[in-house]
């Protein structure tokens, strides 16, 4: 099982329209009671983009993976099915960039 915080590399295919495509790193967003219960994580792709928006989040803690996080780009993945196990985690982000990172995330659940 690959934890909340920790990235590995995702085949984000098949995709359609502006979606991610291809293999990218990824960081899991959900906590591992998910994970332990459903199987299933939720993920955020990983770009080297230049360009800034809003739910885009550029990783500082992180020495091997660079980029941001594309928080409106998230998607469930059965990852037991898809063979990510911890052999696969190239590193993880601290505890503390982890919690900006999901403050950003739950802007997209608030209500205007």
């Amino acid at each position: 099982m690959v934890n909340q915080g920790q990235i590995f590399y995702l085949d984000f295919n098949p995709s359609k329209g502006h979606e991610q495509r291809h293999k990218r790193p990824a960081i899991v967003l959900s906590n591992d009671l998910m994970a332990q219960t459903s199987n299933m994580s939720v993920i955020a792709p990983i770009s080297t983009t230049s360009r800034n928006y809003p739910m885009y989040y550029q990783l500082t803690s992180t020495t091997k993976i660079h980029g941001k996080v594309l928080l409106d780009q998230t998607r469930a993945f059965d990852l037991q099915s898809r063979h990510v196990t911890q052999a696969n985690v190239i590193e993880s982000v601290t505890a503390s960039e982890l919690e900006v990172i999901l403050n950003i995330y739950r802007l997209l659940f608030t209500t205007d």
